[in-house]
């Protein structure tokens, strides 16, 4: 991925949170005398202690509830990377401005600038990669962010312009030609879910992006025709069925209901696309107050009508 400059952050750094603290009658009057050589703490140890530590817990208290308020909003700018996932957000903005969280939006044109941008605090939370993309870019990089919450994964599904069913697909006795994405990343996990369908079966120590030389035992003959992932849906014609991302399969005015087989099993949470903040930030309450409203029923819908089921709820598969 070329390097790109991210687009210029007019707004400097705001606090994600808020904290009020009150002074209260601990301290001596200006009369007091504190430094009487005979007296000593009459306190115990565990006293003190105990003292300390139930200070602690109500000043983390107080400091959680003043967190956000309408008298006291605080301002949560979100890196994203598409205008479209602004139809996602808009309602969950509109619901928690009242509350006091008002949301803003940076977006960003390439993929390397976002976790960079969150790391060095010119936004407070980033929502636009995967897992295996935000492990990478951490290990590469060095960067202390986290994710906090899972949003969707964007469902990679089999079609087939010559309305063949699965089953029509699996009974071929003659060469069945498939497309399939030609990079590493999605061309193992497109070989992963024909072999789901039951195509063929690939080496159990393969991992999660096998290979075509991966593949053990075929159920029917297969010649795989491989290009770009964004260009798996222009060969849909000259093949027999084709494995195409979610994304591009939207783009290409497809449904998830036109698919004759569903990505729905997930070994692990690769592919799941994640909100991210900075570690330190992790359990700030403003943030999770975003996830809750982020992992709704609400967004589920939007996820159903707006993007065609190709977005499956992340949160919903653990």
């Amino acid at each position: 991925m070329s390097i790109r400059n991210k687009f210029a952050l007019s707004l400097t750094a705001v606090l994600a949170a808020v904290s009020l603290t009150a002074c209260s009658g601990g301290t001596a009057s200006s009369g007091s005398s504190t430094a009487d050589s005979g007296s000593a703490d009459s306190s115990s140890p565990s006293e003190s202690s105990s003292a300390a530590e139930s200070s602690e817990a109500e000043s983390s208290a107080a400091e959680s509830e003043a967190a956000y308020s309408p008298e006291n909003p605080v301002t949560v700018r979100i890196g994203l990377t598409g205008n479209i996932y602004e139809d996602i957000w808009d309602p969950i903005k509109e619901k928690l401005a009242p509350e006091g969280i008002n949301i803003e939006y940076e977006q960003f044109t390439a993929f390397n600038i976002p976790n960079n941008a969150l790391a060095n605090g010119e936004i407070e939370m980033n929502a636009f990669q995967h897992h295996a993309y935000f492990n990478n870019d951490v290990a590469s990089n060095g960067y202390d962010i986290t994710p906090i919450g899972d949003t969707f994964i964007i469902a990679m599904n089999i079609y087939s312009s010559k309305g063949l069913t699965i089953e029509d697909a699996l009974a071929y006795t003659d060469t069945l030609k498939v497309g399939v994405p030609n990079d590493v990343t999605n061309e193992g996990r497109a070989l992963r879910l024909l072999e789901s369908a039951g195509f063929f079966t690939i080496d159990e120590n393969a991992g999660a992006s096998p290979e075509i030389t991966d593949i053990t035992e075929y159920a029917v003959p297969i010649e795989f025709v491989e290009v770009d992932a964004n260009l798996v849906y222009s060969v849909i014609d000259d093949v027999d069925i084709a494995v195409i991302n979610g994304n591009y399969a939207l783009d290409s005015g497809l449904s998830a209901d036109d698919a004759i087989y569903k990505e729905s099993e997930y070994a692990d949470n690769s592919y799941y696309c994640l909100i991210a903040v900075r570690t330190e930030d992790k359990d700030n309450p403003v943030y999770k107050r975003i996830v809750e409203e982020y992992q709704t029923q609400d967004t589920i819908d939007i996820y159903n009508t707006k993007f065609k089921g190709f977005f499956v709820p992340a949160w919903t598969l653990e």
